[in-house]
């Protein structure tokens, strides 16, 4: 499954590279997180709740983030698995200022197997964006808290 998009956050590249660094931020913005643990650098266990249509369950899995360049670009890797299934991905992050602004494009692709996978690939896809859409609305959210003081 292809995963691409873009998000415009009111912030500097700078503001949003640091929070999409910060593991505190990253676990209060990823749906279903109930544990982001750092187990070494860029590397992070997860514990995750999630329902996708009928199925709901507890991942747990890992998340590296790779291939920095600093404050532009970096990889996230993705792998977990639950009783409802297991999912790898890999999504590249890529930061362009815009005005006073940045846009956060992302692009990658994601697979899924176990019985979350049979409710369709078409289903996956929109939840896999619903899922994108709430990640970056929270971190859009948490950088204007910042912003805020």
């Amino acid at each position: 499954m292809q995963l691409s998009g873009t998000q415009r956050i009111a912030a500097p590249v700078e503001t949003v590279w640091e929070c999409l660094n910060d593991r505190e931020v990253l676990a209060r913005c990823t749906p279903g997180c109930k544990e982001l643990v750092q187990v070494d650098e860029n590397q992070y266990e997860a514990t995750l709740e999630l329902g996708i249509a009928a199925i709901k369950g507890k991942y747990k899995g890992r998340l590296a983030i790779e291939d920095k360049v600093p404050p532009s670009h970096y990889r996230l890797r993705i792998e977990g698995e639950g009783g409802p299934g297991f999912v790898r991905a890999s999504l590249s992050l890529d930061l362009e200022p815009q005005g006073d602004g940045t846009l956060l494009k992302y692009q990658g692709e994601a697979q899924v197997g176990g019985p979350v996978a049979s409710i369709g690939q078409r289903v996956l896809g929109g939840v896999a964006k619903m899922i994108m859409g709430q990640f970056f609305g929270a971190l859009a959210r948490e950088i204007e808290q910042r912003k805020a003081g």
